[in-house]
């Protein structure tokens, strides 16, 4: 029964109407009972309970309760640390459920990978204005948008940044096995991720994508010793260079006005609503980030409170809403919402978990695939959805959480001659 709800958990990932109380959506019905089975399970057998990168989450959670006590909207803020302990509890129920076990990760792998497919149809089909009007109106799917969204709930950065995911996560799935086969669902997913218009989920997959590259170019007739020395001294090179350019040539003067340029080349063509909206997005971006972090001043040291800075700061980048009034946005940033909302304890324990993540990320991609499952491609992963936090705030999407749990346990699976870290490990009696 815990195994089936995980996978109706991970199948369900974008269906996020209709909203329950607390944005609650049709998924955390699933995701809750695995959470409660997984922790009565463990209790039971009396294992120990393995926490990931405990620091930063005991991190995260102090910041979020100083910046509570100190928020002048708790109830916004009560409700956001929630469903943050709500979402880490599924972390961490994930990692210890699928600790050391690759047939549960290579099926969890491939029952994302086929409730991807037909999530992208459903977005696709959507973008096209084919999909059944009885189907548009049970997913709550706007007929008239421009970009697509299908099941999110009108996100379709949330929409970008899953089949992102996706990809990545079908990459490292077992299924489908013939090359042919998966080039087509990729090809798939990619159509889908097009049809939302998502400069942040392009820019996550163009670093997934380097990442992959650069592992396979790593692995390819090196040894482990050879590739990590590789590694190092292209680091070390590629600093040298950047300092020699930066002392010779200055600051690089990449500005608003050349990606306005690009944008405007983009218009009206196939990418009109991604890269052709990629001045505009980028001057609201800047406006909203540089606005949000003068009105909130010194308070951003312990934080305005977990979710409060669109209610409190009342941030806009001068758009207009469609009742005519001047539109109020979230941040769009993962680490500056933290900063602004957490303060200084919660920014550094969100660094410190992303920074373990991508330290497995590093022992993923150098390991490849092992067991069946492509762990470089879960790294990748990670990796495109943390680039994806500079434009979006993706610690709270569902699949975020469950994409870290897959690398976490796939990077120990890879790794397993090799002794973990103690600080990327916690156990509690």
């Amino acid at each position: 029964m815990t195994r089936l709800l995980l996978w109706l958990t991970v199948a369900f990932l974008p269906l996020l109407v209709p909203r329950g109380p607390g944005n609650t959506a049709p998924v955390d019905l699933f995701a809750a009972g695995f959470l409660v089975l997984t922790l009565l399970a463990l209790i039971q057998r009396g294992r120990r309970l393995e926490v990931p990168a405990w620091p930063a989450l005991a991190l995260i959670l102090a910041g979020s309760l100083l910046a509570l006590a100190f928020s002048q909207h708790p109830r916004t803020g009560l409700l956001t640390l929630l469903v943050d302990t709500y979402l880490l509890l599924l972390l961490v129920a994930m990692t210890n459920h699928l600790q050391l076990d690759a047939p549960a990760v290579r099926a969890v792998l491939v029952v994302w990978t086929v409730a991807a497919l037909v999530w992208a149809a459903i977005l696709i089909a959507a973008h096209y204005q084919v999909l059944p009007p009885v189907l548009g109106e049970l997913l709550r799917v706007r007929p008239d948008a421009k970009r697509a969204s299908g099941p999110t709930g009108n996100n379709p950065n949330l929409a970008a940044s899953y089949l992102v995911a996706s990809l990545f996560v079908l990459l490292a799935s077992p299924w489908p096995r013939r090359r042919p086969v998966r080039m087509l669902a990729a090809g798939w997913l990619l159509l889908g991720e097009f049809a939302t218009g998502s400069l942040g989920g392009l820019l996550g997959l163009g670093a997934g994508g380097a990442v992959l590259a650069v592992g396979a170019y790593l692995r390819g007739g090196h040894t482990a010793a050879q590739v990590r020395g590789l590694l190092g001294g292209g680091l070390l090179a590629a600093s040298l260079l950047v300092a020699g350019l930066l002392l010779i040539a200055g600051l690089p003067r990449f500005g608003v006005t050349d990606v306005q340029t690009v944008a405007d080349r983009a218009q009206g063509g196939p990418l009109d609503q991604s890269v052709g909206r990629a001045g505009k997005t980028l001057t609201g971006r800047l406006g909203l980030w540089s606005e949000a972090v003068a009105t909130a001043g010194p308070r951003a040291l312990i934080g305005v409170g977990p979710g409060s800075a669109k209610a409190q700061l009342q941030i806009s980048n001068g758009s207009v809403s469609r009742k005519g009034t001047l539109a109020v946005h979230s941040l769009h940033n993962d680490y500056l919402a933290f900063l602004i909302e957490r303060g200084i304890l919660g920014l550094t324990g969100l660094l410190l978990l992303y920074g373990a993540l991508l330290r497995r990320a590093g022992w993923a991609v150098l390991a490849g695939r092992q067991q069946g499952i492509g762990a470089a491609a879960l790294g990748a992963g990670v990796v495109a959805t943390v680039t994806d936090g500079f434009f979006h705030e993706v610690f709270h999407y569902r699949h975020a959480i469950v994409l870290f749990a897959l690398l976490w346990v796939a990077a120990e699976l890879a790794t397993a001659e090799e002794p973990q870290p103690a600080e990327d490990v916690h156990a509690l009696g």
